[in-house]
């Protein structure tokens, strides 16, 4: 292992107060790296950070979960991607957006939700569906929450089950049956790192904390997640072809690696952004979370780094994280050389 300045990037986090703690692997082939530094929470009182604690995944949950359930759709020759979304929920207002124009963020859909956190879970589905297609389409990316929301209405339409129990049903259980057990939608709080406090002054943990997702519950595909590190470690290593735990093809995953969006636009794969080596200029699959958590991972070297944080406890506004998390991204990618 020679990652030694983003080890020390990451650890500052901790060192400068930036997060109350951090769980973190870097993978190199066989070989993994993991740490525990800090602690869990500061508020209403300091506790320890224990490596197997289970974070909210946040955003995560649309590449491991809804994302997955696509692809798995994919290979059986159910979906192309190619189908319109009217075709699953006819009360869209536009022909005109795919399924690849959700998954890689391009679809334009955008607008501003009135009273959005005092709505319904059926009042804020009818107001994501009559969004406005803008005429972003199909000319600028722009990640979106949205985009994964109505994905999820997708897979309902196809499995005709809420979209947490599809992807616990196609995606967490045969994880389950290979020994990755943290993974879930409804995790123990007492084995959660707490996030953020909520508008009733109450530490939020062991519940999801985005606003949509706790008013969604079972029918939110873009967050509501939570896992451990030892699993994603595990599943970090299906998408460096290192095993065959995720139950979706070796040729699938490996395709990932690679743009979805005209050259003219930003790069994202099937729900993954990408970011690029420095070097030779390969894809490495990248995502985050609004929580704390990120991953990237390089098939191609057979490398990935994933940082598990509560960057967002107590307070919820951590701007110094995000460009902290920049430079640890640089940095990984400096140091990333076969």
């Amino acid at each position: 292992m020679a990652y030694y300045k983003t080890q020390n990037l990451i650890e500052d986090l901790v060192a400068e107060r930036i997060v109350p703690g951090v769980n973190y692997a870097i993978i190199q082939k066989k070989h993994v790296l993991t740490a525990t530094i800090g602690f869990s929470s500061i508020l209403p009182k300091v506790s320890q950070l224990s490596p197997f604690f289970l974070y909210d995944l946040a955003s995560l949950t649309k590449v491991l979960g809804t994302t997955n359930v696509f692809l798995q759709l994919y290979e059986q020759d159910r979906i192309n991607f190619n189908e319109p979304l009217q075709e699953f929920i006819p009360d869209f207002g536009s022909s005109k957006v795919r399924l690849f124009h959700l998954l890689t963020h391009t679809s334009g859909i955008r607008g501003w939700i009135p009273n959005r956190d005092a709505l319904s879970a059926d009042q804020l589905l009818a107001a994501l569906v009559d969004l406005p297609v803008t005429d972003e389409f199909e000319h600028r990316v722009r990640y979106a929450d949205t985009n994964f929301i109505l994905l999820g209405l997708v897979l309902e339409k196809i499995f005709h089950l809420p979209v947490q129990q599809v992807i616990t049903n196609q995606i967490l259980m045969p994880l389950r049956k290979n020994g990755l057990s943290s993974l879930t939608f409804s995790p123990d709080p007492h084995k959660c790192v707490p996030t953020a406090y909520g508008a009733n002054g109450q530490i939020i943990q062991g519940v999801v904390h985005d606003p949509k997702a706790r008013v969604l519950k079972e029918h939110c595909g873009s967050a509501g997640l939570f896992g451990n590190l030892e699993d994603l470690i595990a599943i970090g290593k299906s998408y460096l072809g290192l095993n065959d735990l995720l139950p979706i093809q070796q040729a699938t995953l490996a395709a990932l690696f690679s743009s979805k969006t005209p050259r003219r636009l930003a790069s994202r794969s099937w729900g993954w952004d990408l970011r690029w080596d420095p070097y030779d200029q390969h894809p490495l699959l990248f995502h985050t979370g609004f929580t704390g958590t990120f991953l990237l991972f390089d098939r191609m070297h057979q490398t990935g780094l994933i940082v598990l944080t509560n960057r967002i406890h107590p307070s919820g506004h951590n701007q110094v994280f995000l460009t902290m998390r920049s430079r640890i991204i640089e940095q990984f990618l400096q140091e990333n050389k076969n």
